[in-house]
């Protein structure tokens, strides 16, 4: 009677033991944040006008970029349950062209600050004589993949990727310009997250 007492009791604590450790690790899967990128976004657009005369004397009477098509790829993002992530980078592939003539941009921007929420949105931008000159104007496919903490958390591409061509081109560095890096960098912080400043 004894024993089998005993063995019940035995029983018992590593029921307990199982379910204490089977809700402390859902906790902690709780605990951990959930990032998202909801959609990416691809559009035309022209420079904006701000009519100083400063922006008239810098033209020297030669025509700007004003008035021209940029290529603006935007895209929104969530930070699920984390209440402050300090720093959000996200990593954009872009490709142009076709056949020979292929390019693929890389460019990456991390956020600083980013609150909790799904109202996030980053940007990259291609300038007017990047898009004429490779494409004819057309981007062909894009992948944007964000990390938090050096751990790549997201990833999302459009259209829907078959396969992981990211990784079979050759990157090209410097045609990716974020939005601080555009004409666009008056009004960022309007819509765009905070973005980490470089030396």
């Amino acid at each position: 009677m004894t024993n089998r007492l005993g063995r019940w009791a035995a029983i018992a604590a590593v029921a307990i033991l199982s379910v204490a450790s089977v809700r402390e690790t859902m906790g902690q899967a709780a605990a951990q944040p959930v990032f998202k990128i909801r959609n990416i976004r691809k559009e035309q657009v022209q420079a904006p006008s701000y009519g100083t005369s400063a922006a008239s004397a810098l033209n020297g009477g030669r025509p700007g970029t004003i008035g021209t098509q940029w290529m603006r790829i935007e895209v929104q993002f969530d930070t699920g349950n984390l209440e402050w992530a300090d720093e959000v980078t996200l990593k954009y592939y872009v490709l142009m062209g076709k056949g020979k003539l292929v390019k693929m941009f890389t460019g990456e921007v991390t956020h600083v600050n980013v609150e909790k929420g799904n109202q996030h949105f980053s940007a990259m931008y291609i300038h007017p004589n990047t898009l004429r000159r490779f494409g004819a104007g057309q981007v062909e496919a894009i992948v944007v993949q964000m990390f938090y903490q050096s751990r790549l958390v997201a990833t999302l591409g459009e259209p829907t990727p078959q396969k992981r061509w990211w990784e079979e081109f050759a990157p090209t560095a410097g045609f990716l310009l974020n939005p601080l890096q555009t004409p666009w960098s008056v009004v960022a912080y309007e819509r765009y997250e905070a973005i980490k400043s470089t030396p």
